[in-house]
């Protein structure tokens, strides 16, 4: 994990206690967990993430705390057979859920995926994507940055937070050099 997003992370977990109680209805960042807490043989990106914020909420999203981690597991068994999934448990990682759907994490790689809406319920879909390139990616643009309403809704009270922290400008990714005449 960037050391940007830890402090990211830290900044947001002391922004939304300063707005408690409200801030619970649509968000909460765990506290960091101890290094003791989280299971060795998890991916690296995993275990940096669990280790600056043990759980997090922000609107649809639900990444797993260190202890729940075991317990959304069983969406494995419902992968689809299209995916690669059910041919591999033991290569993919479930991370969290969006909206009570599934993301993965596809233990090689590090990248994040998950079953695109399609009309129907997730594990009768027909389609399994790519989200992100690796768990960093994916919480910096779907979780906390403009990517959340390409996936869920700007329409809800993290996607408000998210504005009023300065998080939903794709342009602050420009580099510097390209923003000068």
């Amino acid at each position: 994990m960037t050391s940007d997003l830890a402090q990211l992370l830290a900044e947001l977990r002391a922004d939304l206690a300063a707005d408690e109680p409200a801030s619970l209805a649509y968000a909460q960042i765990g506290d960091p967990a101890d290094d003791g807490d989280v299971p060795a043989e998890l991916p690296a990106s995993l275990r940096d993430l669990l280790l600056a914020a043990d759980g997090l909420r922000a609107g649809a999203f639900e990444l797993a705390s260190a202890g729940r981690l075991a317990g959304v597991q069983y969406f494995l068994d419902y992968a689809p057979d299209f995916s690669p999934i059910p041919q591999d448990k033991t290569g993919w990682l479930v991370v969290g859920t969006r909206s009570d759907e599934p993301i993965f994490l596809e233990r090689a790689t590090g990248a994040v995926w998950y079953f695109p809406p399609t009309g129907t319920e997730w594990f009768m879909g027909d389609a399994f994507e790519e989200l992100a390139p690796d768990l960093d990616s994916f919480v910096h643009y779907y979780v906390l940055g403009p990517g959340y309403a390409e996936l869920v809704t700007d329409d809800d009270g993290w996607y408000a937070f998210l504005d009023r922290q300065g998080l939903l400008d794709e342009s602050d990714d420009v580099d510097e050099d390209e923003a000068q005449p």
